[in-house]
């Protein structure tokens, strides 16, 4: 659930989502503490993230549309599970708002799971992580910082460069006056 003013900024304007798994190997979602074996999935881990959190920000308000002028992009870094006595999830993520290209604020969250089960159990792995992931995203939906910086309006007008000044636009050549038309010779003009 998001704090109040994150659910305000998050219903004001679309907002585009995107994310891009940064681990080292996208395979790997954990390890047995007791002998070192790395624990892989054949799972997109990257396409699950993007769609729980997109599901996430939904229910929290968000109106996603792809192209909105703001976007918010999220980097996983860490996402993967110790088994050791307990199944200790971790999911770390920076996630960045921009507004067009300029990055508008930055932050990283983690988000960790502890729980009990039946060792080498996929179940508790795969809750492990998921609980994770909700916790570092629901850190976003209570950050005021985040809420602030989305509410403030995008920036209006042309961004202007250096030396490209808008020039008033150029003026017409002034029209001489109009000239009565010559009369031919003889006739009165009356």
């Amino acid at each position: 659930m998001p704090s109040g003013s994150v659910g305000r900024a998050l219903s004001v304007a679309p907002l585009a989502f995107g994310l891009r798994d940064l681990r080292e190997s996208p395979a790997a979602v954990g390890r047995y503490a007791d002998d070192g074996f790395v624990v892989q999935t054949t799972d997109n881990v990257g396409q699950y993230c993007t769609d729980k959190i997109g599901a996430i920000l939904v229910g929290a308000g968000a109106h996603l549309e792809p192209g909105a002028p703001t976007a918010l992009e999220i980097e996983l870094l860490d996402y993967y599970v110790v088994e050791g006595g307990s199944f200790e999830g971790t999911v770390r993520m920076r996630t960045t708002l921009r507004r067009g290209a300029d990055a508008v604020w930055t932050k990283t969250y983690a988000g960790a799971s502890k729980r009990w089960g039946r060792t080498h159990n996929p179940e508790n792995f795969n809750e492990a992580l998921s609980n994770s992931l909700a916790e570092a995203t629901q850190q976003l939906l209570r950050d005021e910082e985040f809420a602030k910086t989305l509410g403030e309006p995008p920036p209006t007008g042309p961004l202007l460069q250096p030396g490209s000044a808008p020039r008033p636009a150029p003026q017409p050549a002034p029209q001489p006056a109009p000239q009565p038309a010559p009369q031919p010779p003889g006739s009165s003009g009356g």
